[in-house]
């Protein structure tokens, strides 16, 4: 009878370390699966930040693109409108130094002209 208590007395000792060791493998499982878990979230999170970030980055490049655009098509027009009125200033210089040429050309013609004409 003593060693039929003492078979069951270590049977239910190595019985109660075998579900020991059972509830503390699954608890380890679950705890585990729970990491995973937080790593597979924080994984989605920091590709949907990179996404985001890469997103946000075409659109501040675009952005200044187009600004730089804007602006590079205004200082063309800038510089278009300035070249033109140069031309035209030039072109009126030329127009008035002409007249000027001319009417000192008709002054000495006629002053020579007028001469010849007292003269003779």
């Amino acid at each position: 009878m003593e060693t039929m208590y003492f078979v069951l007395g270590m049977l239910s000792i190595v019985s109660t370390i075998i579900l020991a060791t059972i509830i503390w493998g699954v608890v380890k499982i679950n705890n585990l699966l729970k990491g995973v878990k937080t790593n597979e979230k924080e994984i989605s999170n920091l590709n949907r930040n990179i996404w985001e970030n890469h997103n946000d980055t075409r659109e501040d490049f675009e952005r200044r693109f187009k600004e730089l655009e804007r602006s590079i098509g205004f200082e063309f027009q800038r510089s278009d409108r300035d070249l033109d009125s140069r031309f035209k200033d030039m072109y009126d210089e030329i127009t008035h130094t002409r007249s000027y040429i001319d009417s000192r050309i008709d002054k000495v013609t006629g002053t020579i002209g007028a001469k010849q004409v007292i003269k003779g």
